[in-house]
């Protein structure tokens, strides 16, 4: 009787550890124009429809920012300082639409399809502008947002979302 307790015990906690388990997405930042990783680049991440930047993380050696998701948080792999101030790391709520994520560049342009303005009318707001990514589908199959710079392209992988990204031209520094 002891020993079934114990089998039990381990396919339950199996089971159910799965569901606890955290999970990882990895936002690869890539050069719209020859595909090559982006390193010292600073992400504003959003939770949901942008909002403003929750999350401000720069990307590692391999163009990449990692977020980590239990249960209704998520926090990043991050220094404290990054991309000459202090990085925001986490832990954050997933609170209103929480099945998205939305994200942009800090100092580069990410390339990624934004809404349109129509001629003659109001800008929208950046909340109706800024394209969201479904986290469920970046989980299940990975994700690459469309390259609206250059040729680059890239597979993605599951928990992977894959964004490209070009220099700011001269006069967009300027307007900064």
């Amino acid at each position: 009787m002891g020993r079934l307790v114990q089998v039990l015990g381990v396919v339950i906690i199996g089971y159910f550890g799965c569901l606890l388990h955290a999970q990882e997405i990895q936002i690869k930042v890539l050069n719209a124009h020859n595909g090559k990783p982006i390193t010292d680049e600073c992400l504003n991440v959003s939770l949901g429809k942008w909002r403003g930047a929750e999350l401000f993380l720069p990307t590692n050696r391999e163009g990449v920012v990692v977020l980590h998701l239990q249960g209704r948080q998520v926090t990043a792999d991050a220094p404290s300082r990054a991309c000459n101030v202090m990085a925001i790391s986490g832990p954050k709520p997933l609170n209103s639409d929480p099945g998205v994520i939305s994200v942009i560049g800090d100092g580069y342009i990410i390339c990624q399809e934004y809404g349109k303005i129509a001629s003659g009318e109001p800008a929208p707001p950046p909340a109706e502008r800024i394209p969201t990514y479904r986290i469920s589908q970046i989980l299940e199959s990975g994700v690459a947002g469309a390259n609206t710079c250059g040729k680059a392209r890239a597979e993605p992988k599951p928990g992977q979302l894959v964004l490209f990204a070009r220099q700011r031209t001269f006069w967009e520094k300027m307007k900064l």
